[in-house]
């Protein structure tokens, strides 16, 4: 065989291998992705930081960075993709939380408007009906 048609056979060969190693790269970042959203589902500020910062942190703060407390595998605390998809995953989580008084607030304007809806309905099918 020539060296020409070794180099032929070599280079797939090779390209091969290197995709294959890249394939078992993007699993395992995609576990520890999963095992990361998984953790920090139920993640949630303490009250008082909530109330002093409420949506003024970055996800790069260190409130949203995951303890050995709140995680289930405590060796992925010293893995850079888990820590950073942790904390994204726990800012998100908080990024939607509400005090009570907005909650109270919404229901309100809620209870406001179909009260509005019923008067209009009733003022429009009694009314004429009023008038003889």
């Amino acid at each position: 065989m020539k060296a020409n048609n070794k180099k032929y056979i070599l280079i797939p060969v090779l390209c091969a291998w290197v995709c294959c190693a890249g394939a078992q790269t993007l699993a395992h970042r995609d576990s520890i992705t999963k095992t990361a959203r998984a953790d920090a589902k139920h993640f949630r500020l303490k009250k008082a930081v909530w109330k002093k910062y409420r949506h003024k942190l970055p996800y790069t703060s260190d409130y949203f960075k995951p303890t050995a407390a709140v995680v289930k595998d405590t060796a992925l605390l010293h893995d850079s993709v888990y820590v950073d998809t942790y904390r994204q995953e726990a800012f998100k989580t908080n990024r939607g939380r509400r005090t009570a008084g907005h909650y109270v607030l919404l229901g309100g304007e809620i209870v406001v408007g179909v009260a509005a809806a019923f008067i209009t309905a009733i003022l429009i099918f009694v009314t004429p009906k009023l008038g003889g």
